[in-house]
C-alpha cells in the first residue's frame, strides 16, 4: 500500500512539472506572437521622409523578436550618429512595407513618440529577419538647465533609388553673455550640418557613398583617366575653369585619388574631403559637381557647350551669364 501511495505521489509531481513546462513554453510563444496576424500596408516608401510630432496616423504592431533585434541594431550604422544625448525609444510600429526584388522587403518604422524614423531591410519571403537598418528622420529636442539641443534629420529619395539624408544639429546656451565674456560666439551657439547619400547595394544593405560637411561651397571636380586623356580636354577644361572662377565656383583637376578628394578654396584652405568614386566608376573622364545641401552630379566629358550648360543648370547660374 505504501508503494502504491509513493507511486501516485511521484506521478502527481511529474504531471505538475509537465503542465508547468507546457504553460511556460506557451507563455513564451504567446509573448512573441501578436494577438492576431497583422497585415501591414503595402506601399512605395515616400520620396520625402520627415517626422511630425503631431502625427496621429496608425503604427502597426511588431513582434517582440523583431523589436529586440531592431533595438540591438538601431545605433549600428555607417555615417554621422545622433549628437543629442538621448535614449533610444523602446516602443515602435510599422508605417508601411515596400516590396523589393528577390522577395526582400523594405519596412518604414517609427517610434510611438513620433520622434524617430528608420528604414529596415528584411529578408522577406514570410520572415521578419532584419538584414540592415538606416535612420532617415529624427526630431529631437533636449533642454538641460540653460542649454537647449535640437537635432533634425530629413531624407529625400532620389529617382535612382538613393537616399540623401540631411542632418542638422544646434546647441544653444540661453544665458546672455556679459560684455567682458563676449569673446567667442561658439561658447553660446554651435551648429553643424552634414549631408549623407546612401544606396541599397547588391547585398541589400545600406551603403554610405557620399558624406559632405555643412561648409557652404560650390565646386567642380574635373577628372580623367591618366592614360586616356580626351583629345579636347585641355582646351575645353581651361575655358570651363575660367567660367567657374568668374562665377565663384571652386574647381580642381585630378586624374586619381577619387576616394579622398580635398576641396580647397582659392587660398588653398581645405574646406572638405569627399569620395567621388561612386560617380566616376566605369567612366574615363568628366566632371563631378558639388554643392552644399545637394546631391553630387556627374557629367561625362563632352563638348564645351554641353558641359557649361550643365554647370549653369546645377548651380542655378542661368540668369547670371
Amino acid at each position: 500500500m505504501k508503494r502504491i501511495y509513493t507511486f501516485f505521489a511521484l506521478l502527481s509531481i511529474i504531471i505538475t512539472f509537465f503542465f508547468a513546462g507546457c504553460h511556460s513554453k506557451n507563455k513564451n510563444v504567446q509573448e512573441n506572437m501578436l494577438p492576431e496576424p497583422v497585415e501591414y500596408p503595402i506601399a512605395i516608401i515616400p520620396d520625402e521622409l520627415k517626422t511630425d510630432l503631431a502625427d496621429n496616423g496608425t503604427l502597426y504592431p511588431i513582434t517582440n523578436d523583431f523589436l529586440r533585434d531592431f533595438i540591438h541594431r538601431a545605433l549600428d550604422f555607417n555615417g554621422q550618429h545622433i549628437s543629442v544625448h538621448i535614449d533610444l525609444p523602446q516602443e515602435w510600429g510599422v508605417v508601411c512595407v515596400e516590396y523589393r526584388p528577390e522577395g526582400r522587403e523594405l519596412w518604414l518604422v517609427q517610434s510611438q513618440n513620433r520622434e524617430w524614423m528608420y528604414l529596415v531591410m528584411t529578408s522577406g519571403m514570410g520572415t521578419q529577419r532584419i538584414l540592415d537598418i538606416l535612420p532617415v528622420a529624427v526630431n529631437l529636442s533636449v533642454q538641460d538647465q540653460d542649454i537647449l539641443e535640437t537635432e533634425i534629420w530629413t531624407t529625400h529619395r532620389d529617382a535612382d533609388g538613393s537616399f540623401m539624408v540631411q542632418k542638422e544639429y544646434e546647441w544653444i546656451k540661453s544665458i546672455a553673455p556679459t560684455r567682458d565674456s563676449l569673446v567667442n560666439i561658439s561658447d553660446f551657439q554651435r551648429s553643424k550640418s552634414i549631408v549623407e547619400v546612401y544606396i541599397i547595394n547588391e547585398m541589400d544593405r545600406f551603403e554610405l557613398t557620399t558624406q559632405l560637411s555643412g561648409i557652404d561651397y560650390q565646386a567642380v571636380i574635373f577628372y580623367y583617366d591618366q592614360n586616356l586623356k580626351p583629345e579636347e580636354w585641355d582646351e575645353n577644361v581651361m575655358m570651363l575653369e575660367s567660367y567657374c572662377e568668374e562665377k565663384g565656383v571652386i574647381f580642381q583637376e585630378i586624374y586619381g585619388g577619387y576616394k579622398n578628394v580635398k576641396i580647397t578654396d582659392y587660398m588653398l584652405n581645405v574646406l572638405d574631403s569627399v569620395d567621388i568614386s561612386p560617380y566616376t566608376n566605369g567612366r574615363i573622364a568628366g566632371m563631378v559637381m558639388l554643392k552644399s545641401g545637394e546631391k553630387p552630379k556627374n557629367i561625362d566629358f563632352g563638348s564645351y557647350e554641353r558641359m557649361i550648360s550643365e554647370i549653369r543648370r546645377y548651380f542655378k547660374l542661368l540668369d547670371r551669364r
